[in-house]
């Protein structure tokens, strides 16, 4: 029988698969488990919490104003490690035309 359906053009791997559904009714009454029978693999996947941005915004937007007013050296060093940060941030979020990522 194999040997015909081959010949006509079906594949020997569509006739002898596996019916998921009738797998999945089996299982239903049985107490074989879903991952005695499948290859289950679990994905945990983070859900990004609702930010205010305007009150995200003003809060950086402080900070930045209080180590621009001050003249400590360790505000001027954090100065300048924002500065590479709010680019690579301002990279991400630009848009660019075509032509502008080409040239």
């Amino acid at each position: 029988m194999l040997e015909r359906l081959e010949n006509a053009g079906i594949d020997r791997e569509r006739v002898l698969s596996v019916d998921r559904s009738k797998v999945d009714e089996a299982l239903e009454v049985t107490t074989v488990s879903e991952s005695d029978v499948y290859e289950v693999e679990e994905n945990e996947y983070g859900r990004k919490a609702e930010v205010d941005e305007d009150v995200k915004e003003s809060r950086i937007q402080g900070l930045k104003d209080r180590l621009a007013a001050s003249e400590d050296e360790e505000a001027n060093q954090l100065r300048v490690e924002i500065e590479d940060p709010e680019q690579r941030i301002d990279d991400l979020t630009s848009f660019c035309t075509g032509t502008e990522i080409q040239g």
